[in-house]
């Protein structure tokens, strides 16, 4: 079974940080090969997420979308600050499917 190409919606970063192509974590995955964040992940997700909640809250952004979105954040290595995690989680809505999931 060969990976599945992006959806074209979807945002994705053309020049992504070179950890993420190196273990392909902007790659379609199975969900066998989803990429899960290790201990230290975890803790920068839930960070990111109490720092962008204020902002993503008040625009209809529930807590459980901010952790989830906070977590794939991470976890595919989208990007690291605050405001692109902001500018990505807005792409993607205050409502919708889980970022990890196959379509």
């Amino acid at each position: 079974m060969t990976n599945q190409h992006p959806d074209p919606d979807l945002p994705v970063d053309h020049d992504p940080p070179a950890r993420a192509t190196d273990i392909d974590k902007q790659e379609g995955v199975t969900p066998d090969s989803a990429p899960e964040p290790v201990a230290p992940e975890v803790e920068s997700a839930r960070l990111l997420a109490n720092e962008a909640r204020p902002i993503l809250g008040a625009e209809g952004f529930s807590d459980e979308r901010i952790d989830e979105l906070a977590s794939a954040f991470i976890a595919k290595d989208i990007g690291e600050s605050v405001e692109q995690f902001i500018a990505w989680a807005r792409l993607e809505g205050p409502a919708g499917p889980d970022p990890d999931s196959v379509i």
